[in-house]
């Protein structure tokens, strides 16, 4: 047994260190490598011989082109010079599959930890991986019915195992938590909306503003929004203390929704896109929504500013509705928490990746 596990997201990051954690995997760490993961300071032999970036919409591939082709040739010299039994896509199913239609060896089995949103994309996606891949590891139960039932395993939601929940009042509200992104093209547009929506809220109160920034990204947020009363606060292993010390967040749209919502703080979910990326999404998207929570329900629980509507002025009329009323408020977050039963989202199970590993190699 020896298997590779791809990330080249920070969202995929944080998923698959929460299943290395397992005795298992660190018992046998001469077994496991990871490619993408350099930075993350864990155990394991990290094979990245390539600057990882992280892509968003369709003008920022086109823009990247020579990368992503770098990217396959450097992943499929790696899987040459080693003899893997097992390689994992953590998420990216896009880049996945681009490998995969070029490079696909029979000695090797190739997984998919993390699906394509299928429920909310094209079937397509689904057909391409019950045909080429091995197996499928979803942190969702509703695709279930999209997958061959051999290939498909339901594991649970890997951000559930990390959430720390705190019982305290977060009413009135006082810490804010700002989430920009974890890309550098949503990153730079949000920016100056957000840094209108905090002079405007200032107006209303004197909020602790966090803002929680990957270290790649720390920089730059910081020479974006300068004052001596803001925090800065990196994804390291007190960041899910801090979060539950929140009383709201904005967040753009991401993992970091499900991780507030599971952490049961109130927020707004925000997206900015250029116009193709976001027509061309709008083409291929079914839900009306924006949020999984939202999705998962058919219904506007979380509320979401996406393109001309993300904008401070219509952010700050609907926060300040919130921070006026202790009932609506309150209303909002316990909408929130019960939408998220009704979810029907679990903690992860590691022990069904382990139990393949075992049965397939």
């Amino acid at each position: 047994m020896k298997i590779l596990f791809v990330t080249l997201e920070q969202s995929a990051r944080e998923n698959l260190k929460v299943v290395l954690k397992n005795h298992f995997f660190q018992n046998n760490i001469d077994k496991f490598y990871t490619y993408g993961m350099s930075e993350e300071n864990l155990p394991f032999k990290d094979l990245t011989n390539i600057k990882i970036k992280s892509l968003m919409g369709f003008i920022d591939i086109i823009k990247n082109l020579p990368y992503i082709f770098s990217l396959r040739n450097s992943l499929n010299l790696i899987e040459k010079n080693n003899n893997f039994s097992h390689i994992f896509f953590i998420d990216s199913f896009d880049f996945s599959k681009f490998y995969l239609n070029k490079f696909r060896k029979n000695s090797t089995k190739y997984c998919q930890f993390i699906g394509p949103s299928v429920f909310i994309w094209k079937k397509n996606k689904a057909k391409f991986i019950n045909k080429y891949f091995d197996h499928i590891f979803s942190i969702f139960e509703v695709e279930r019915k999209f997958y061959d039932k051999k290939k498909y395993s339901y594991i649970g939601h890997p951000l559930l195992n990390n959430i720390v929940l705190n019982k305290r009042n977060k009413y009135p509200i006082k810490n804010i938590g700002i989430f920009l992104g974890s890309r550098y093209q949503e990153i730079s547009y949000n920016i100056p909306i957000i840094n209108n929506l905090i002079n405007d809220l200032k107006k209303l109160d004197d909020f602790n503003f966090q803002f929680y920034v990957t270290k790649e990204f720390k920089t730059l947020v910081k020479k974006s929004f300068k004052s001596k009363n803001y925090q800065f606060i990196l994804n390291n292993s007190e960041y899910y203390n801090s979060l539950s010390k929140l009383d709201f967040a904005f967040a753009c749209s991401g993992t970091v929704h499900l991780e507030l919502s599971f952490s049961h703080i109130p927020h707004f979910v925000f997206y900015k896109a250029n116009w193709l990326n976001y027509l061309i999404f709008k083409i291929f998207v079914k839900s009306n929504y924006l949020s999984l929570i939202n999705i998962f329900n058919k219904k506007l629980y979380i509320m979401e500013f996406i393109q001309s509507n993300f904008n401070h002025s219509i952010l700050t009329n609907e926060f300040e509705r919130l921070f006026n009323n202790k009932v609506k408020f309150y209303d909002y977050t316990n909408s929130m928490i019960e939408s998220l039963k009704k979810s029907n989202i679990q903690e992860i199970k590691p022990d069904i990746i382990i139990d393949y590993l075992k049965k397939s190699s």
